[in-house]
């Protein structure tokens, strides 16, 4: 049989659906036809289910043309997709097909032979450019599963300069993604999901809203009512899952899924989805973006939306998983207390409802020709117009003049360096190329004063409606001028950044010391606002500070500032007779200066004030502003300077970190690192081949981490991959000497509190750190290891170890307990009623201590020495854990549970140990605990959680978090150094550094930090 020319198998064409069958036969006749001149593409529109992998295998190999690339968005996929190309679909609807198949390669770095290349966007962006070009050079026919990724204009870019034939494979044909792609309204077929009911191929799903404690009913009605089906669970999150996991794990054989499986023994978990999942056993499968797509299970005929889904797109690939028809099956989707999905999905079906008409259809595809729409919208006004009080003429861009009609409201313009090759007229057509490939209508204008501009007509979709359409015209101007030193001025009336731009050859914004510049306009300057941002991470800190005041250098108290870089301020500026005159905002993070007194500048206006604040920014003025110089400061790096300390962050990762080094495989924590450094460091203890070295620089990127043997990991891709790379990627936070600390890019210097000398016992920190004479003591450590065994007395740990201190605690339950009955601690939580030992895996605290009024997460280090000094290496890794886990003491999900929590009805230290602690429990409800059997204790663990939950959820409940440190940093030595203010010792210095980011952190978030330490 042939289509359009194409010869194509008898049986294989009768196996088709009508939608694929159409599909395929529009685009065998787009691929026939020559390409017209604006290369257009053709568009196959399919909703999820209805076959489109099918197309794209047809498509792909009947094709005339010799080499054909697959694109789609995600590795799952391009495997899937590799599958069924090379001869899957065909076998599982033919028999004994006789068909010559081209072949089928996964590999684009070598696109030598004739045949179809399946790969990923991603993969088409790293290759190098040269490889890109053969690329363009060779292939015939690209086929873009666009699947439901939200568009990368990158993605787009790169595969529009590849000058052949383009098919869009799509199940979402969405006006703002397809503009990128040049789609002809002559070769594009459209099927509809409404088409898709009325032909049979997909069902309607029902849905229903109900509430968490129902969900186990409505799950075993469904399976029961239909029992060859399978039910997914989509999560949002990790604890999520664990959390609907210990829902559903008692009443259904279920399967969870997530990355942070890894490693996990239980038989009903995975990191990874399993193969064939479709014959498996699994009434329930539990996943968060696991299951979404490229895994076929066509027994899922029952979701559960667990979560409002953010994004349309997703919504509709999601839902498609349950609506393909299966049997007399009617899918069902749940929602857990909301509805706010199924009104997602009703906006999708009057969008999919839109497309079923033929003309409808057609009118969709000609308005992605955005340029015709604009015009046709200018050209429906007269030519004069009446408004306001005066008369205007019809805006005609191809007649526009910027130099006598433009007017630029208010002068804000960014101040960027250029790199390296840089040309304005460059930039100039880069920005024209990028409007007109956003849909947008544009022109450029050079002008004799060196001004390059860039005016376009946009449509944007109006903010104001919900569920309906509304394009709204804008006009905007974006403007280029070269100033001295290479500094390029640059006013977008969108905001849009365009620093460190690798194609417009724009680096970084000028630095903090130009844009300040500005206060020298005046005889004298205020301050009237400022904001920072820490120079560090913001997960633990607060993001930022903001002032306003009539004078800010007039604060007394400044000092807070010193671990925070100045983001923005607003100046006034008063001339010899101490009147006002100006007014500015300076954006140091996007290198903004704008003028906030004068408005309404002409383009020649415009030019003057740039080559006035041109004047500015490169003269030599210097500034003394006390609220400006409290702020950490951006420094060029001094490559003299000695590296003191790093800290590198992987906290985030779901597991540690497997690290190969040759033939050997170290694990890294994944936690704060702390390292000393000293000519390098060692990043495993006594590795020689693990030692790196930073190495400073006074260009970008300033700081490079190297190494003489190769580290290599596994990239959550599943490849391997330099661990260097990673390393550098999640840097925290390096200490150089001289107060100098590199983070986020930059180099800062810091003032710190203690430069003049600093009481500790007169401040509010003398309330964080104690010192407890308990504390120092030959022989003690953390948790009573002897020769290697967990010491456990009779059911108590040994008296030689910190936890015992802690346990002490449960001597409340006594009727009338003496202090040294109680420990040290007592004071701090009197009358405790819950102690429980969560120490082990990833636990939440080694010990949660609770009272009716306060609950406190314990987390313990001990050192080895009675005679400790200060240094921030003693307290960071106990402290940077423990604030990693501060969600478990604040979070109001009342199924959180600790990621140990199958530990907690165990023994301790484990199942098995050489000795066993039977009861973690050590106090509940103010009375001594010991189970029965195993049933009454993990019975009780449910008790003692509830009340920890309760409490946790409770404003009434103090919040507190302890960090333990025995023998390993002394109070005393502590005071002493700072006492001492600049002289004081470096690491003494950098552990004030370190309590002071604890303090803000757990402040912002309402919780009490203590420091215990040796006295």
């Amino acid at each position: 049989m042939k289509k359009n020319g194409l010869s194509i198998d008898d049986a294989l064409w009768e196996s088709l659906r009508g939608c694929q069958k159409d599909g395929i036969a529009t685009a065998f006749r787009y691929v026939r036809r020559e390409l017209n001149e604006e290369k257009n593409a053709c568009l196959i529109s399919l909703p999820t289910g209805a076959g489109k992998s099918g197309v794209i295998s047809v498509v792909s190999q009947k094709a005339q043309q010799e080499k054909v690339l697959i694109l789609c968005h995600r590795k799952a996929i391009r495997d899937q997709l590799f599958s069924e190309v090379s001869g899957k679909f065909f076998r599982d609807r033919v028999d004994n097909l006789t068909m010559r198949f081209k072949p089928v390669f996964d590999d684009i770095e070598n696109i030598s032979s004739k045949g179809i290349y399946v790969s990923t966007f991603q993969k088409l962006q790293s290759i190098g450019p040269e490889k890109f070009t053969e690329i363009k050079n060779e292939i015939d026919l690209v086929i873009i599963d666009e699947g439901h990724a939200e568009p990368s204009p990158v993605w787009s870019g790169l595969v529009r300069e590849i000058e052949s034939h383009k098919i869009v494979i799509t199940a979402t044909p969405y006006r703002n993604d397809l503009f990128q792609f040049d789609i002809s309204s002559k070769d594009s077929f459209i099927y509809s999901f409404d088409k898709a009911l009325e032909d049979e191929v997909l069902k309607e799903p029902i849905f229903e809203s109900i509430q968490s404690q129902d969900i186990n009913g409505c799950i075993r009605r469904f399976l029961n009512d239909y029992p060859d089906t399978k039910c997914i669970v989509k999560c949002d999150k990790f604890s999520d899952v664990e959390a609907y996991y210990y829902l559903l794990n008692q009443d259904f054989n279920i399967l969870a899924i997530h990355e942070q499986y890894s490693g996990d023994e239980r038989e009903n978990v995975r990191s990874t989805v399993p193969n064939k999942l479709c014959d498996s056993n699994y009434e329930v499968l539990i996943h968060q973006r696991k299951l979404d797509e490229g895994v076929d299970i066509p027994q899922a005929k029952l979701m559960v939306l667990t979560y409002p889904v953010r994004s349309g797109r997703e919504l509709v690939q999601t839902i498609g998983r349950v609506v393909r028809v299966f049997g007399d099956v009617e899918p069902k989707v749940i929602e857990i207390g909301h509805n706010s999905n199924e009104k997602m999905w009703r906006n999708y079906r009057r969008f999919d409802s839109s497309l079923s008409n033929p003309k409808e259809v057609q009118k969709f595809l000609h308005s992605l020709d955005a340029g015709k729409l604009i015009e046709t919208y200018m050209e429906a006004f007269p030519n004069a117009s009446y408004f306001g009080n005066s008369f205007l003429s019809k805006f005609n861009l191809n007649n526009f003049e910027p130099e006598h009609s433009l007017v630029i409201p208010r002068a804000s313009v960014c101040f960027l360096r250029s790199k390296e090759d840089f040309s304005i007229e460059l930039l100039s057509d880069i920005i024209y190329w990028r409007c007109n490939k956003a849909g947008e209508l544009a022109k450029r204008f050079p002008t004799p004063s060196g001004m390059h501009i860039v005016v376009s007509i946009a449509f944007n979709r109006s903010k104001f409606l919900k569920d309906q359409l509304f394009f709204e015209p804008s006009f905007e101007v974006t403007l280029f001028k070269l100033l001295s030193d290479g500094v390029v001025a640059v006013f977008d009336s969108r905001g849009r950044r365009f620093n460190n731009d690798k194609e417009l050859k724009l680096g970084s914004v000028i630095p903090q010391e130009k844009l300040i510049k500005v206060w020298s306009l005046g005889e004298k300057a205020t301050t009237k606002e400022a904001s920072s941002k820490a120079i560090s991470t913001t997960r633990k800190r607060p993001e930022s500070m903001a002032f306003k005041g009539r004078d800010l250098d007039q604060i007394s108290n400044q000092q807070t500032n010193s671990s925070y870089r100045l983001s923005t301020a607003k100046l006034d500026i008063y001339n010899e007779l101490n009147n006002k005159s100006g007014s500015y905002y300076i954006g140091v993070d996007s290198g903004r200066i704008s003028d906030q007194k004068e408005s309404s500048f002409s383009l020649n206006e415009l030019v003057d004030w740039l080559e006035a604040m041109d004047e500015v920014i490169s003269g030599s003025s210097s500034i003394n502003s006390s609220i400006i110089d409290s702020f950490a400061k951006p420094v060029p790096v001094n490559i003299e300077l000695n590296i003191e300390s790093v800290i590198f962050d992987f906290s985030d990762f779901a597991s540690p970190i497997d690290v190969t080094i040759g033939d050997n495989v170290y694990q890294l924590d994944n936690d704060f690192i702390f390292k000393k450094y000293g000519n390098g460091f060692l990043l495993f203890p006594d590795i020689v081949d693990s030692h790196v070295l930073i190495e400073l620089s006074d260009e970008e990127p300033y700081l490079v981490l190297r190494s003489e043997h190769q580290l290599c990991y596994v990239s959550a891709e599943g490849e391997q991959s330099n661990f260097i790379d990673l390393m550098t990627d999640n840097l925290h936070k390096v200490l150089l000497e001289g107060g100098v600390g590199y983070s986020q890019g930059n180099f800062y210097q810091a003032t710190l509190p203690v430069a003049n000398g600093f009481d500790l016992s007169n401040s509010n920190m003398a309330n964080v750190v104690v010192g407890l004479p308990e504390l120092s003591k030959q022989g003690l450590n953390e948790k009573g290891i002897d020769n290697g065994v967990y010491q456990v007395v009779n059911q108590e740990f040994s008296s030689d170890s910190v936890f015992y201190l802690l346990d002490k605690l449960k001597a409340n339950s006594l009727a009338d307990p003496t202090r040294t009955q109680l420990g040290p601690f007592d004071s701090y939580i009197p009358n405790a009623d819950i102690v429980l030992n969560t120490d082990m895996g990833t636990e939440p605290a080694d010990f949660i201590l609770s009272s009716q009024n306060k609950l406190v997460y314990v987390h313990i280090k001990c050192g080895s020495t009675t005679a400790p000094r200060s240094s921030a290496g003693a307290l960071a890794e106990v402290g940077s854990q423990a604030i990693k886990n501060i969600e478990m003491l604040i979070s109001n999900h009342e199924l959180l549970r600790p990621g140990n929590w199958g530990r907690l009805s165990a023994p301790w230290p484990n199942v098995g140990a050489e000795q066993e602690m039977y009861e973690r429990i050590r106090m509940c409800d103010g009375q001594r605990f010991e189970a029965d059997n195993q049933q009454a204790r993990e019975a009780k663990l449910e008790h003692v959680w509830g009340i920890i939950a309760k409490r946790r959820q409770s404003n009434l409940v103090k919040k507190e978090i302890w960090v333990v440190a025995a023998n390993s940093f002394s109070l005393r030595h502590f005071k002493g150094q700072l006492n001492m203010g600049e002289n004081a010792n470096s690491e003494s210095l950098q552990a004030y550094q370190l309590l002071s980011s604890w303090i803000s952190t757990t402040n912002a978030n309402d919780i009490d930090l203590k420091v215990f330490v040796s006295e």
